[in-house]
Parts: C-alpha cells; structure tokens; sequence
C-alpha cells in the first residue's frame, strides 16, 4: 500500500510528473496488502521481526494487522488510534501524542490516496530513478514531526512499491517489506545495509 517514483534526476516538489506517478500508484479502497516489518532499536541486540497484512478500508480507516510472532490491531479513524493486542483491553490514543505515527500514517495515506496536496502539505518530496525502479523521500516540513522523524523512503519497482523506511533521529528504523509474506521473503542477512541493498535493487522476492 504505498510508492512513488521517476527520472534520473530528483523530482521538485511541484513536479506535474510527481502528480501523474501518484495518481498510476494509488490503490482505490478497500485495499490490502501483506508485510514483514523489520524494527531497529539501539536497545536492541537483534531487530524485531514482525508479519501480518495492512488494510485500506472503505470509509478512510487504516488497520496494521500483526499476525506473527503475535496477534495485535492498530486501527486509525481519522486522527484517533486503538492497539488491541491478543488477550488484553484496547488502548485508545489521539495522533496528537504520537507525532512519529502521524507522519508515517499520513505518508501512507496520502499515497494510497495519490494525495499530494497532502504530502506537500507536511513533508518535502524528491524522487530518483525510473519507470524500473524509483525512490522516494519525504522530509518532514514541521520542526516537532522532525524531533521523532528524520525521512522516509519509499522504494518500489514499476507501479508496485517494495519497501517503506522510517528513520528516526536517534538513529532508529523500522524498515517495513510490503508484498511478502513472512521473514522467509527477506535476505538471508537482515543487517540495515543488507536490506537497504534488497529494498533498492529491482527485483521483488
């Protein structure tokens, strides 16, 4: 659920290209599509490794569905959030109190959408590559999404997208493979620069 892309050379902001790769990569609701998240802490001695499905739904809503290693719902309706892990009570929170989450669920939806109003309105936007294989970043406009989120990067092949990265100031990243379905599809070495490799090169798992 998620891309964008072009030429050789970084697209502007207000690139009429940018609206027309936007408008090929979004994906009408409903929609979903299955992913293996990969999350780099530096409190962690190996990343966490999650797999389960993304979701798109009618009436606007996004849903993160984990279903390995364990079962846990996140749900955004508009600017509110609920997490509902397996066995326990849903935890309710509005996007105020997470500037990291807005950022990536705006993104996400903005492309989905092909929003660009949107994602020019919260982050500046540059793109490489080609029709084959494209990258894009997003830098946060708004120095408080900038204390939680550095960029993110969006990688695709044509008018799929690959990989969608989330790096944080502390150095932090969550690097999150769409299209596959368990940690099986990833390399052999989940190492940043191993998959950052993977995340780029043109062909998909």
């Amino acid at each position: 659920m998620i891309g964008l892309l072009l030429a050789t050379s970084p697209l502007h902001a207000a690139d009429p290209d940018a609206d027309a790769l936007l408008a090929r990569l979004a994906r009408p609701a409903p929609d979903s599509t299955s992913f293996v998240e990969v999350r780099f802490s530096s409190l962690l001695d190996q990343p966490i490794v999650v797999a389960g499905r993304l979701e798109h739904r009618q009436d606007g809503s996004l849903v993160r569905s984990v279903e390995w290693p364990y079962q846990e719902v996140t749900e955004l309706h508009g600017e509110n959030v609920s997490v509902t892990r397996a066995g326990s009570k849903a935890r309710r929170f509005s996007l105020d109190r997470a500037p990291e989450l807005r950022g990536m669920l705006t993104s996400f939806g903005a492309i989905l959408q092909g929003d660009r109003q949107t994602l020019d309105k919260y982050f500046i936007v540059s793109a490489t590559g080609s029709d084959a294989r494209w990258e894009i970043t997003l830098l946060p406009r708004a120095d408080k999404l900038r204390r939680y989120l550095s960029r993110i990067v969006v990688n695709g092949v044509e008018s799929s997208p690959k990989c969608f990265t989330l790096a944080e100031p502390d150095g932090d990243e969550s690097l999150m493979a769409l299209g596959i379905t368990g940690p099986g599809d990833l390399p052999t070495s989940r190492t940043r620069d191993a998959l950052h490799a993977w995340c780029a090169g043109g062909n998909r798992p």
